[in-house]
């Protein structure tokens, strides 16, 4: 059994309908992983903000159904806590990242899970030592 803190790019693949989407597939084989019990997916309570900001700019018109589904799914939330900020600040200045993108793995840390992101940027600033692996490369 995996567990994996999810960002907002793994989010909106599951929403994504019929569009051609880089990973959709994985995405989703992690989504059925984890409702048959094979897997435990968090994220932190800030996925909510940055997946309804693009679907609201991207998928106006869907964007309030699509953001019903992914919040009854009951994904686990991370509240953020002093030792998740600490790491942010020190990852935006030694890495230059935003803090937003530095409090999923922050939350991975947090709960002893490994991050899973379509953001290659992102896994590529950061050490290769931390817990993330980008979707592409996740093996379900």
């Amino acid at each position: 059994m995996g567990s994996y803190v999810i960002d907002a790019s793994v989010f909106v693949k599951w929403v994504m309908g019929d569009r051609e989407e880089p990973d959709q597939e994985k995405a989703t084989g992690l989504l059925t992983s984890w409702a048959e019990g094979k897997d435990d997916l968090w994220a932190p309570t800030l996925w909510e903000y940055e997946v309804a900001n693009f679907l609201g700019r991207e998928l106006a018109p869907e964007a309030k159904s699509k953001m019903e589904i992914l919040r009854k799914l009951g994904i686990r939330g991370i509240a953020l806590t002093d030792a998740m900020i600490e790491r942010c600040f020190l990852w935006m200045k030694a890495k230059n990242v935003s803090f937003y993108d530095a409090a999923y793995l922050a939350a991975a840390h947090e709960v002893g899970a490994v991050l899973v992101t379509a953001d290659e940027k992102f896994v590529r600033k950061m050490d290769s030592h931390e817990p993330m692996i980008t979707l592409k490369d996740l093996s379900i």
